[in-house]
């Protein structure tokens, strides 16, 4: 094994020195790998982020510091790379329950039969309501027609389809709500 200075190190590092570089790693990787299985406690993602570690010293050899021992700067890649593992899994699974829960048929069929409630209740209070009115607001919400084409197509004045509307629209609010 090549025994180098850190100085020595990082200049042949970012000048991608292909000797020195695996010199570095015969040397760290196996105390780079001790710090990533007490982090990630599986020998083969320890493997994996050490790995990483090395291919991002490769990728960003001219960034190095000269004046940082490569060991302490290989460590502190090391326990940052595991942490970001460990967070990204972290965010997946909370995702992945997130999405158990928002999904289970149970709720889904709850909700469902609510739906169903509901618009059982707002049908049976359009039926109270008098024809007209009801002929009025269903035009209005059901077909997006505007005060002006409903007084039109029913010759009736546009101050009597506003009256409908806000009638129609106080019942069924009443029924509705005393039907909960």
């Amino acid at each position: 094994m090549l025994q180098l200075s850190n100085e020595e190190i990082v200049k042949g590092i970012r000048i991608r020195n292909k000797d020195v570089f695996e010199a570095v790693f015969k040397q760290f990787a196996p105390s780079m790998y001790n710090i990533a299985v007490r982090y990630v406690k599986d020998e083969d993602t320890a493997n994996d982020m050490v790995q990483d570690v090395f291919l991002n010293l490769w990728k960003n050899a001219e960034n190095l510091d000269e004046r940082a021992p490569i060991q302490h700067y290989l460590a502190r890649a090391t326990v940052n790379t595991c942490l970001n593992s460990i967070k990204k899994e972290q965010r997946k699974e909370a995702y992945t329950k997130e999405q158990m829960h928002t999904a289970t048929p149970a709720e889904t069929t709850h909700q469902l039969l609510e739906h169903k409630e509901l618009e059982a209740q707002y049908r049976y209070a359009l039926e109270k309501l008098p024809d007209q009115c009801r002929r009025v607001f269903e035009m209005s919400r059901f077909k997006g027609l505007s005060p002006t084409e409903i007084s039109e197509q029913l010759d009736i004045s546009i101050n009597t389809v506003y009256a409908h509307l806000t009638t129609a629209l106080k019942k069924l609010r009443v029924v509705l709500i005393n039907k909960q």
